[in-house]
């Protein structure tokens, strides 16, 4: 019954008008400049996307809204800008690849090619990563619901996206602490400095792990200088200063994003301890992880 009145809804707000790009077009200003030169890894020509359009119908107490995202590799995208828009923002501005936001508790941005977003001073990870869609800074509507709070229900039949709106947004209060992120950051660039930035989270996810494990410290400063276990706290590399990728790295681990699981280890060869007695997990980048 709930897909019926979903579907319902949906028909009657497209004769209504109130799909984004009709008659509300012209309901929030927005500075658009010409985008900036891109990756065009990171570009989705409008005629691509059209042929797995999807409606995204956000509700709740006001009246509904819809407009449409792009089914993209198995992911919805949407507009950040339409997005925003239904959502009630304040603000919303264009700068180049990026747009910023503002809503009633939330400032979020976000730019095409990046890996992550920013809410609330907190960084999400975007594993399909934020992307141009047409001319729309576009991420996927999952985590720009989860940014603002609301939920999602996927009818992949009627390729519809129902966002329900929540009473609160992410918070901006940090699940961990300046001491975290300055060792995080320091073992990061130690370790992984010249990595792609999935193996550079990986890293993070290994000290994560150890913390969680019984058999090890149970914070990030006593697993770095955990005896000789990672080499550059004995040479003394840990006290290198972080460039900001790390930097980015570290926060999206110590907010629980994962990209190698359970990892325990990891080695830059497979002829070491860990190699040969514990289970291999993956390879990125130039290290092998371990459980």
């Amino acid at each position: 019954m709930k897909k019926f009145a979903v579907a319902a809804a949906t028909i009657a707000l497209l004769f209504a008008g109130t799909f984004i790009g009709g008659a509300n077009a012209a309901a929030l200003p927005v500075d658009t400049p010409e985008p900036q030169t891109i990756d065009s890894s990171y570009v989705v020509a409008r005629t691509e996307a059209s042929a797995s359009r999807v409606t995204v119908l956000i509700s709740g107490d006001s009246e509904p809204t819809a407009f449409y995202g792009d089914l993209i590799d198995g992911t919805t995208y949407a507009s950040v800008r339409d997005f925003a828009v239904a959502m009630g923002a304040t603000s919303v501005i264009r700068a180049g690849n990026t747009i910023s936001v503002v809503a009633t508790g939330l400032e979020l941005s976000a730019t095409a090619g990046d890996l992550y977003l920013e809410a609330n001073g907190r960084y999400i990870y975007v594993p399909e990563r934020c992307l141009l869609i047409g001319d729309s800074v576009s991420a996927p509507v999952r985590i720009l619901a989860g940014a603002f709070g609301a939920t999602v229900d996927w009818s992949g039949d009627l390729l519809l996206a129902a966002v329900t709106p929540g009473a609160v947004p992410i918070s901006p209060e940090l699940p961990y602490s300046d001491t975290d992120l300055y060792w995080m950051s320091r073992i990061i660039t130690a370790e992984a400095r010249g990595e792609c930035f999935e193996g550079q989270i990986a890293v993070g996810n290994v000290i994560m792990n150890r913390i969680a494990a019984e058999r090890f410290p149970s914070t990030v400063y006593d697993v770095v200088f955990d005896g000789y276990q990672f080499t550059p706290a004995v040479t003394g590399a840990i006290y290198n200063t972080p460039p900001e990728q790390c930097i980015l790295a570290a926060r999206l681990a110590l907010e629980g994003v994962q990209t190698v699981g359970d990892s325990l280890y990891f080695a830059a060869t497979q002829n070491c301890w860990a190699g040969n007695n514990r289970a291999f997990n993956s390879v990125i980048g130039g290290h092998y992880f371990y459980a």
